[in-house]
């Protein structure tokens, strides 16, 4: 039966009829953010101008105590940076990746991942080198996790996590390839963020097993001094509201060394609407759009997400937000990235100059996606030369009995 776009019709105005009465709040409760955020940023005293200390330290006392996401600013809250001017040669390496998931009702038990590689070099001796890298993943430790006799399928997150380790892979070896070490300035991309989200909560083993083969391939790019950042389109991460919603917050209090308890909030005792609400379903990037103008990012933030600060240690992950036309962007690169000033400017410089010359998207990143991307088509013609394949190995090569019926209408 095809889907009932007449009804879906009826809801989509519903939907926008609901959006448009909720705009005109939530566009307010944006300006009350940043007017509050921008107010507390400012230095108590007029010799003071580390009033962003006095909130990493908020930070630092709240995370524990706090239901929400929060972010650690790294430099003064009102920090406007233009783009550094771009060198006139550089080159960028980028990668993507996309995967055929494993279907327990085809006729094997597999996966397939296909990571895009992309080499740009602009300049005096221009190059491009586009390619992608597909791998069947059948044996045993492609599907399964050890832990003592707990066998731990690879598949939904963690497998979104095995793709994440060979785009860092691939990235190492786009470097190996095309790279040479004080060449010319160059950048390593990535789409997305750099925090594994998909790790969250995992355990031990699992985090182990994914998060120790990626940074390790930070630490290849670190001693190649090739900065690694990723680009974030359209983000809506809510941590430096987080910090907002710190700022807001009466229980705060730092000269007695107390951050916020949110099992125990004072407004919500006194049945009042809780001070920080006003930052409530508010993204980063729309309560800063208003103070940057195309080109300029932001100040540097450390994402304090549990995995990111209990895992990454030298790398830990940084960001920053950034205006490329209508969009602001995140960007994000590891912690020996954001402490060096040359390359924190070359990330800003080199995104922005490729986001220019995508039309504001980093076109290495684009190229890379390309092609990576699995098609429709190509996942039916990867079923055949599956079942082909079984055949010609006399195995056999049915599949099972429910993916047999949804290729038949029968009453």
């Amino acid at each position: 039966m095809p889907l009932d776009l007449t009804e879906l019709s009826r809801q989509a105005r519903e939907m926008s009829s609901a959006l448009n009465r909720e705009a005109p709040d939530y566009v307010q409760r944006c300006a009350q953010a940043l007017e509050h955020y921008l107010r507390s940023g400012e230095p108590a005293e007029p010799r003071e101008s580390s009033a962003h200390a006095m909130w990493a330290q908020a930070v630092d006392l709240s995370r524990d105590g706090c239901f929400w996401l929060l972010a650690r600013p790294v430099e003064p809250l009102n920090t406007v940076r233009d783009a550094p001017p771009r060198p006139p040669d550089y080159a960028v390496i980028a990668t993507d990746g996309s995967h055929i998931d494993i279907d327990r009702h085809g006729a094997a038990l597999c996966y397939v991942l296909n990571i895009g590689r992309v080499y740009l070099r602009y300049g005096a001796s221009p190059a491009a080198k586009l390619a992608a890298r597909p791998t069947l993943c059948f044996r045993e430790e492609d599907l399964y996790l050890t832990d003592g006799m707990r066998r731990i399928p690879i598949e939904g997150n963690y497998l979104s996590a095995r793709r994440d380790v060979a785009e860092g892979t691939e990235l190492v070896s786009l470097a190996e390839e095309f790279l040479t070490a004080n060449d010319i300035p160059a950048l390593a991309l990535q789409d997305g963020t750099l925090v594994r989200w998909t790790l969250a909560g995992a355990e031990k083993a699992v985090l182990e097993h994914f998060l120790r083969p990626y940074l390790t391939c930070l630490d290849e790019m670190r001693a190649r001094k090739i900065p690694v950042a990723s680009y974030i389109s359209r983000p809506r991460s809510p941590e430096v509201a987080g910090m907002i919603r710190l700022m807001l917050c009466p229980d705060v209090n730092l000269e007695q060394q107390r951050g916020a308890k949110c099992n125990a909030c004072s407004d919500a005792a006194a049945g009042r609407t809780p001070s920080c609400f006003v930052c409530h379903g508010l993204s980063d990037a729309n309560i800063l759009a208003d103070m940057l103008d195309e080109g300029q990012r932001g100040p540097l933030f450390a994402s304090m997400s549990r995995v990111n600060v209990e895992s990454y240690g030298t790398h830990l992950i940084h960001f920053f937000y950034m205006r490329v036309g209508r969009e602001i962007a995140r960007v994000e690169m590891p912690c020996w990235v954001a402490e060096d000033a040359e390359l924190l400017d070359r990330v800003h410089a080199l995104v922005y100059d490729q986001c220019l010359k995508g039309q504001g998207y980093p076109v290495a990143l684009a190229r890379a996606h390309e092609q990576a991307v699995i098609r429709a088509a190509d996942r039916r013609a990867f079923e055949r030369i599956v079942e082909r394949s079984l055949i010609r190995a006399d195995l056999p090569a049915t599949s099972s009995r429910k993916a047999a019926s949804k290729e038949q209408q029968a009453v």
